[in-house]
């Protein structure tokens, strides 16, 4: 036998397999690059932005860098939406499935005049709020299955709801 075609023939091989590898950890994101900016549902009209979670008619994002509880609220609003009013069971549990291991700031804050809890939108919190210590007036979801007091100036992940539309 040859040993130049065994050779040619091995090179050529490791270049398909290297090439197959290649196309397949970059091909999703060539194709990702070309997708609408946009998430759609089986309703007609129902879309959320790029990258956020739709779950009934709402839109949620879930970062993945850590800010404290005031610019995590700024981004919020930047991007037209607020800090998650997490005020239903099914709405917690669809999030804390998306959660993990990690700790996300919500739209739930401390109010010292009225001395309670209370979602950004003004309404009165009805649930239990676990790990509360002085100067703890945020709260966090996440981790564990409990609504979390914490340190407002304290980075962590957060997440932002809207409207979808």
């Amino acid at each position: 036998m040859n040993w130049h075609m065994l050779i040619s023939g091995l090179f050529i091989v490791v270049l398909k397999i290297v090439g197959m590898t290649l196309f397949l950890l970059y091909f999703p994101q060539i194709l990702g690059e070309n997708k609408a900016s946009f998430t759609s549902t089986e309703r007609y009209g129902t879309v959320c932005p790029r990258e956020w979670d739709l779950h009934e008619g709402r839109c949620f994002f879930l970062s993945t860098s850590e800010l404290s509880w005031n610019k995590s609220r700024e981004f919020c609003e930047a991007e037209g939406s607020s800090l998650a009013i997490v005020n239903t069971p099914a709405k917690l549990e669809f999030l804390q499935d998306r959660t993990g291991a990690e700790k996300y700031f919500i739209g739930l804050l401390y109010q010292h005049a009225e001395e309670g809890w209370y979602w950004i939108d003004n309404s009165m919190f009805n649930g239990n709020v676990v790990n509360q210590r002085l100067h703890f007036n945020c709260v966090t979801i996440g981790l564990t299955k409990t609504y979390d007091a914490a340190s407002c100036d304290v980075n962590y992940r957060w997440i932002c709801e809207k409207r979808a539309t």
